[in-house]
């Protein structure tokens, strides 16, 4: 059976028949993809706030809201991409940040992979969005961002996870 592969400016698409560990052979479509980082700025306080992305994604043609992400650049560890990420989205630095799980995103078809991460009180930084990147940071509470998580308002998964795990460190005293 043929072949296909096609790459992109990130990404890698593959096309392959495999044998299965069953012994079944089955037709693989993937799509090889770096590794990749979430960060949510989280202010400590009476009321706890979260930084999230208003970012327009062409991939689905929609505005979304969603935490700052990327991927990894070449020899860069994930803390140091979420440092990046999150200034650069955002204009917020971090000392330092805590690591709060990892995944993968679509495994049926994507090789990708993102650790999580939570910023507490970050410092103004200055943002540089990259060119292909239509985003509008904005601040809101940990309730009401997960009041929009159950109204449907944010459908994006790493940062409902990102979210969750705010509410674990709220309730756990970090």
């Amino acid at each position: 059976m043929e072949q296909v592969e096609c790459k992109g400016r990130r990404a890698i698409f593959k096309s392959y028949v495999t044998t299965l560990p069953n012994g079944a052979q089955v037709r693989v479509d993937k799509v090889v993809f770096p590794d990749s980082v979430a960060v949510l700025p989280v202010y400590r306080g009476p009321q706890w706030e979260v930084v999230l992305l208003r970012q327009y994604r062409p991939s689905i043609d929609k505005w979304i809201i969603e935490a700052p992400a990327g991927t990894l650049k070449p020899g860069e560890s994930p803390y140091e991409a979420a440092i990046r990420e999150l200034e650069e989205e955002t204009g917020l630095r971090a000392e330092s940040l805590v690591e709060v799980g990892g995944g993968y995103l679509a495994p049926g078809y994507s090789t990708e992979y993102m650790k999580l991460y939570l910023a507490f009180d970050p410092e103004r930084g200055r943002s540089s969005p990259e060119s292909h990147e239509v985003l509008e940071p904005f601040k809101t509470t940990l309730d009401e961002a997960l009041r929009m998580v159950s109204r449907g308002e944010i459908g994006d998964i790493k940062t409902i996870t990102l979210l969750l795990a705010a509410r674990q460190a709220q309730v756990g005293g970090l």
